[in-house]
């Protein structure tokens, strides 16, 4: 029996909320009111519920495909001949063919939620996904440890590697005994230069680059500024400055190596933000005065998916829990 017209019409209504609901939590400018008023459109009904967990399969289901579309689109531009240029317009059903495709293209492009690599991301030398770790032995006496949700590429010469390109995310790099010359990464606009049995730790993310020497010397170059980094210093650089050199907690640099989250005194949204790095879904505070709570914790990456229940044990927070790894603490 076909769907009556009130009900399929109310389906595709849920489907534009549940579509406007994805791009706005994605947009990198919502609120704790965009969250709250997002936990009581979930509310409503499992309708609704249903209609997002949708919507965000179908962005997964997207990326590959946009992916594969856009191979096919840079051979046939290889291929193009002069015709095009005087062929008819397309038609409404190729119009809509390549809008749909372009939508594709976009989500690879910027995938929300992080819920797919990038089309950066999977471009890249290497790279980790969200809450895995990995180590690189370069050869020439380097060994590079990466952290979740980090991509980087190789510069080489000669077969050999003469940089590390650091796209996002955050490395710790060592450079021993065999290593030949200080080895140079390339992040955020800058280049940071490791010493010979020298080590730094080099996160990199849309507020900028933070490095931080953990043994020997490195020296840090950004806009004709430099600074020099011994152990347990660091200093941040982007937006076109350079901050002062600083004492450095060497054991909340090098927690994750532990597999270690460490919090003294941090505000909970930041607490937050760093956890959804290493967790799949999407942590979202929903209220203002517990996002301002300071945090004195020690979290295990291992255990990460018990760390809404303490948040909740610890300040009594609201805990709504979503398809798709989305907890909306209230």
């Amino acid at each position: 029996m076909p769907i009556s017209e009130p009900i399929a019409y109310r389906r595709a209504a849920l489907h534009k909320e549940a579509q406007q609901w994805l791009l706005r939590l994605t947009s990198g400018t919502a609120t704790t009111h965009d969250a709250r008023a997002f936990e009581h459109w979930c509310g409503q009904s499992p309708a609704h519920v249903e209609a997002f967990v949708q919507t965000r399969r179908l962005w997964e289901n997207l990326g590959p495909a946009a992916h594969a579309w856009m191979a096919r689109e840079r051979t046939r531009t290889a291929l193009r001949s002069e015709h095009d240029a005087t062929s008819p317009r397309m038609s409404r059903r190729a119009f809509l063919g390549a809008a749909v495709a372009a939508s594709a293209a976009l989500v690879v492009l910027h995938p929300p939620l992080e819920m797919w690599p990038s089309l950066s991301d999977m471009a890249a030398d290497y790279r980790t996904a969200t809450g895995e770790q990995r180590e690189l032995d370069l050869g020439q006496g380097v060994v590079v440890q990466m952290n979740t949700q980090t991509t980087l590429n190789l510069r080489k010469s000669s077969g050999q590697v003469r940089g590390i390109d650091l796209l996002s995310g955050e490395i710790q790099v060592k450079a021993m005994a065999a290593a030949d010359g200080p080895i140079p990464i390339f992040a955020g606009g800058g280049r940071i230069d490791v010493g010979v049995m020298a080590k730094c730790n080099v996160r990199c993310d849309e507020g900028g680059v933070r490095v931080t020497g953990l043994d020997g010397a490195t020296t840090l170059h950004y806009q004709g500024r430099t600074a020099l980094l011994e152990t347990a210093q660091r200093a941040d650089y982007g937006n076109g400055r350079v901050s002062q050199v600083a004492p450095a907690d060497i054991e909340v640099t090098m927690a994750w190596r532990r597999r270690v989250l460490i919090f003294d005194g941090q505000s909970l949204s930041e607490v937050v933000h760093e956890i959804n790095r290493y967790r799949p879904g999407r942590i979202i505070l929903a209220n203002d005065a517990l996002a301002a709570r300071k945090v004195q914790a020690r979290f295990s990456l291992n255990q990460l998916s018990d760390v809404a229940a303490l948040i909740q044990d610890a300040y009594g927070a609201k805990v709504t829990s979503l398809p798709g790894g989305i907890v909306i603490l209230s």
